[in-house]
C-alpha cells in the first residue's frame, strides 16, 4: 500500500509534540511518509539573545527529517525552496499528497494551497468558526468557556476560513491553564487525524472534499461565516494589573474574581499576570489560585524583576509589600 506523502508546517512547542507523535506512532508510520518539515527560521531568544531553533525544527532534526526554514509570510520569492523553477511548475510540494499545518505562525499564499493533491489541512484549536486567529486557547480560557475543541479544515485563501473536515469538542477543566489545553488539544487533534487516515480511500481517487462522508457523522462542509469570532495576538501589556487592584484582590471579598483568575489561566506562562510595585520594579505572578468564598486570589510563586522566582510567602516576608 502506497503511503500518503506529507509535508508538515509548524513552529511552536505543541506543534513539535504533534510532529513527534506523527513520527513515532507505529500505525501512523504505516500510513504516511513525512517528506520534509517547514518551520520559522532560527531567531534570537532569552536575555542573551542566543540564536535558537523552533521546537519543530529541533524535533525534525532529532529524527532525521529534512527542514526548510521560511520567513513568516512565505513570500513568493522564497517559494523556490518548495517549487524550484516557478510556482506553476512541478516542485517538491506539488508532488505531495497532503500538507499539514499546526501552529506554523505564517501565512500560506493561495498559489501554494492548491499544489498538493489533497491541499493543506490546518489543525485549529477551537470550535471554528469561533475564535479564528492567533490565540484561540488563551481566549477560551480568558472568556471562561466551559468547552473548546479542535477543528480540522481544508485551508483556503482566508485565515481559518476553509471548509470543516472534522471537529470534536473538549471540556475545559476549571483550573486548566494554557499549557494544559495545548497538551489536551494536541492529543485530541492527533487522534482525529489518525481516524481520518484510517478512512482515507486507498483504491480510488479520494472524494474527501466533494461533500462525501469521511468519518461517521462527519462531512466536509463550509463554515457558517456569520458566526465567526476573532482573536488577537497576545502582547505583554495584556497581563498588566495595577498594584492597587492586585493588593485588593488578595484580600477576602465578595467581588467576583473569576475573570481575573481566568485571565491568569489564559495568559500563563506568557505574558502572565504582572504588576509594577511602588519601588518601580516589575513583579510577575508565576502561580495563582482562586480561594473559595469569600473569594480572594492567592499567589503561591512570584518573580521580581532581575531575581529568581520564589514562593510568595518568602517574597512578602522580605519586602513586606502585601
Amino acid at each position: 500500500m502506497k503511503k500518503i506523502s506529507i509535508a508538515y508546517f509548524g513552529s511552536s512547542d505543541f506543534s513539535a509534540d504533534f510532529l513527534k507523535k506523527l513520527i513515532i506512532d507505529v500505525l501512523i508510520n504505516q500510513l504516511i511518509e513525512i517528506r520534509f518539515v517547514v518551520t520559522q527560521p532560527d531567531r534570537p531568544a532569552g536575555r542573551k539573545q542566543i540564536l535558537t531553533s523552533t521546537p519543530v525544527k529541533t524535533i525534525a532534526k532529532k529524527y532525521g527529517l529534512k527542514v526548510l526554514e521560511i520567513e513568516n509570510s512565505l513570500k513568493i520569492e522564497n517559494l523556490k525552496l518548495l517549487a524550484p523553477r516557478s510556482l506553476g511548475e512541478v516542485g517538491k510540494i506539488k508532488n505531495l499528497d497532503l500538507c499539514l499545518l499546526y501552529a506554523y505562525a505564517g501565512i500560506i499564499p493561495q498559489e501554494l494551497l492548491t499544489l498538493p493533491k489533497y491541499g493543506f489541512w490546518c489543525f485549529h484549536p477551537s470550535l471554528l468558526p469561533k475564535y479564528r486567529g492567533t490565540s484561540p486557547m488563551a481566549t477560551a480560557l480568558i472568556n471562561g468557556d466551559k468547552k473548546t475543541g479542535v477543528t480540522i479544515i481544508k485551508m483556503d485563501e482566508e485565515i481559518d476560513h476553509g471548509p470543516i473536515i472534522a471537529q470534536e469538542s473538549l471540556t475545559i477543566g476549571k483550573d486548566d491553564k494554557r499549557p494544559d489545553l495545548e497538551t489536551k488539544l494536541t492529543d485530541l487533534g492527533f487522534e482525529m487525524f489518525k481516524s481520518l487516515l484510517l478512512s482515507f480511500p486507498r483504491r480510488r481517487e479520494s472524494r474527501l472534499f466533494s461533500g462525501s462522508p469521511i468519518r461517521s457523522g462527519m462531512t466536509s462542509i463550509p463554515q457558517n461565516h456569520s458566526l465567526a469570532t476573532y482573536t488577537k495576538k497576545l502582547s505583554k501589556n495584556d497581563g498588566f494589573i495595577s498594584f492597587e487592584n492586585l493588593r485588593k484582590f488578595l484580600q477576602p471579598t465578595n467581588y467576583n474574581l473569576q475573570p481575573i483568575y481566568n485571565l491568569f489561566r489564559g495568559l500563563y506562562p506568557w505574558p502572565g499576570l504582572w504588576t509594577i510595585l511602588p519601588n518601580g520594579k516589575r513583579l510577575k505572578i508565576i502561580e495563582l489560585s482562586l480561594q473559595p468564598p469569600p473569594h480572594n486570589l492567592q499567589p503561591t510563586r512570584v518573580q521580581l524583576e532581575g531575581k529568581n522566582e520564589v514562593d510568595f510567602e518568602t517574597f512578602n516576608k522580605a519586602y513586606k509589600i502585601f
